[in-house]
């Protein structure tokens, strides 16, 4: 039998055929196994009540007793990276052996569904298989996905060598992550035991050891799908693994925590806290992937507000370790196929802050923001340059106001000068804010920033988000989306529709060949969207419940504005205010020129500007 394919966990070999105890190894250990190198390996496993065993590993053996509940305990000398190795326990009538055993840097991976993405979904994932299974030393645990309402030390699977078949549904960031691992010449042939405790949709509090939350409030504790209850995750996923030491640990989520940025830096930072001590390593590596940009909302809120909670877990300890990648992936998917680069760049964190090696890992780091006048001036502690070759990208200012305007940037070097003709005297700035980040700013390295701001300003839900061929924003107090030619096609507040959804609804500018288009349509803020011709133009400004149109007219003559309504809302009041009724919910607009039957009408003078103010009044 070829020993290192076999699938047994255990081969006994019985020397008497007396009765006898069980004796056999834990369930965490099993043939093709990494061990973790240079560090105490712990060996624990069953046998006779209060009898006696010699475990060997290698040329090493170390007697135990075995206790009234028939457990038995060794600790031998960390070793150096190598194996196959062979490891025995005997009582003097029974053998246990579990051979093809690495010793190695083991690292677990885990989070939610975009840890758990397999090869077979991810782009690139085919040449990633073929590299990794012609990898004789990577090893691969994939541990079963439940929960359990108390610790477990029964992982649930078996360890397996990294195969064509038993990398298909495993962890494509994790794959990743191993395979630039050996991009590092100190680590080409060092053995790699990468294990998968990943489950979709679950939140980091099932993740977290029962009783070690921090102190927040109930109504800030985010829910798992299938019912799953905070604790139970490492109960049955992460338990069993602290049984033996890592080298570290990879975590990708925050996606079902989205709805509660406020508590996620807590959150996370405890949780890299707690695995540190269930696993008695104080300065285990916890890298973290700071979720990339993604077009929808969770509870609301787009993933700026969990990045920036991400950002500050990652600050909370030295040992904790930020992996950017808003920039790798369009966003237009919450579960992106693009995981081969984030793996790559959890590789460079490791190689040079776990390993040593003189790489860049990072992107450029801020050191100092300052406002001057009419401008703000950035100061990186590395030059930065922008990576397409056109002006940089991603950096928006605001007054005392809080209104960000996306600003021009001039760069020279590490220093990056701001300006905005829409804001005179700049006091804050934002860079790479928004569920769907517009930047292009890198280091030589290619590598970004991580997004900042330095306003104190509590978490909004504005924010429009390009979608392929539309513009749609959830805020809380409405609902907002642009259409193919750049006009307002739905306006939904309380869960009522308030304009028209027959053909030509919505809004629109007359003109002589039909209706004038505004097909230019682009970001102009976090919360902003323009809409433009080579004349006109409609800008959206939002906030929670209150929103400015401004509509500008660089022609010489007049255009109107119309409005189109639902036939099931009620307008109350005159020009130039008015309200809009819709069952029990309430539209107050400022701003418009005349009443005309089922819609309203602004006019927009030539070379001159009009806004139009809308605020829900009840909803």
């Amino acid at each position: 039998m070829n020993l290192v394919h076999r699938l047994i966990v255990l081969a006994v070999t019985v020397t008497s055929t007396a009765c006898a105890a069980p004796l056999r190894f834990s369930p965490l250990f099993s043939p093709g196994m990494v061990l973790q190198r240079d560090a105490a390996i712990v060996v624990t496993g069953m046998g006779p009540e209060n009898g006696s065993v010699t475990v060997s590993l290698g040329k090493f053996s170390q007697p135990a007793k075995v206790g009234a509940d028939g457990v038995w305990r060794v600790e031998f000398a960390g070793q150096p990276a190598g194996g196959p190795y062979v490891m025995e326990v005997s009582d003097g009538t029974l053998t246990a052996t579990i051979d093809d055993l690495l010793m190695g840097d083991v690292w677990v991976c885990s989070g939610q569904s975009n840890m758990q993405m397999g090869l077979d979904e991810a782009a690139g994932g085919d040449a990633m298989l073929a590299k990794a299974a012609a990898d004789p030393r990577l090893r691969l645990l994939t541990v079963s996905k439940s929960g359990a309402d108390k610790p477990e030390t029964d992982p649930g699977a078996k360890w397996s060598h990294a195969t064509p078949h038993s990398l298909k549904k495993f962890s494509a960031v994790a794959a990743s992550f191993a395979l630039h691992l050996r991009d590092d010449p100190k680590l080409r042939d060092v053995p790699l035991g990468i294990i998968d405790s990943s489950f979709g949709g679950t939140s980091i509090e099932a993740w977290t050891p029962v009783g070690t939350l921090p102190p927040i409030q109930e109504s800030q504790i985010s829910g798992s799908m299938f019912g799953i209850q905070p604790g139970h995750l490492y109960n049955r996923m992460i338990a069993p693994l602290t049984a033996t030491p890592v080298k570290g640990a990879l975590w990708y989520q925050g996606e079902a925590n989205g709805g509660q940025p406020a508590v996620y830096s807590q959150l996370l930072a405890n949780l890299a806290t707690q695995w540190r001590a269930q696993w008695k390593q104080p300065e285990m590596p916890f890298l973290i992937v700071q979720l990339p940009a993604f077009s929808g909302t969770m509870g609301g809120l787009d993933f700026s507000w969990v990045r920036e909670a991400q950002a500050k877990a990652a600050e909370a300890s030295r040992h904790n370790l930020l992996a950017v990648s808003y920039d790798t992936t369009n966003g237009f998917d919450l579960h992106p196929v693009e995981k081969e680069e984030i793996g790559r760049r959890l590789s460079l964190l490791a190689r040079k802050e776990v390993y040593g090696s003189d790489i860049v890992a990072t992107g450029p780091q801020v050191k100092e923001v300052r406002a001057e006048g009419g401008r703000v001036v950035v100061t990186f502690e590395e030059p930065v340059k922008s990576s397409d070759g056109n002006a940089l990208l991603g950096f928006a200012i605001a007054g005392e106001d809080g209104d960000y305007h996306y600003a021009d940037a001039t760069v020279s070097g590490s220093r990056v000068t701001l300006t905005s003709g829409d804001v005179a005297a700049p006091k804050t700035v934002r860079f790479g804010w928004g569920g769907m980040p517009q930047t292009n700013v890198v280091n030589a390295a290619g590598l970004p920033p991580v997004p900042f701001r330095t306003d104190k300003l509590a978490p909004d839900a504005p924010g429009f988000q390009p979608l392929p061929q539309i513009y749609r924003l959830s805020g809380a107090g409405y609902q907002i989306q642009t259409g193919e030619l750049g006009h307002v096609t739905s306006l939904i507040v309380g869960g009522k529709q308030f304009l028209s959804a027959e053909p030509g609804g919505g809004t629109s500018i007359p003109g002589g060949f039909g209706p004038r288009g505004l097909p230019l349509v682009k970001m102009t803020g976090p919360n902003r969207v323009e809409c433009r011709d080579n004349e006109a133009a409609l800008e959206i400004a939002c906030k929670d419940e209150t929103m400015e149109w401004t509509l500008t007219n660089k022609g010489s003559g007049e255009f109107s504005y119309q409005i189109a309504l639902s036939d099931k809302v009620t307008v109350t009041g005159s020009a130039p205010a008015v309200e809009l009724v819709r069952d029990q919910v309430k539209l107050r607009v400022e701003g418009i020129d005349r009443i005309e039957p089922g819609k309203l009408v602004a006019k927009v003078g030539g070379k001159s500007k009009l806004k139009l103010r809308w605020t829900v009044v009840a909803k």
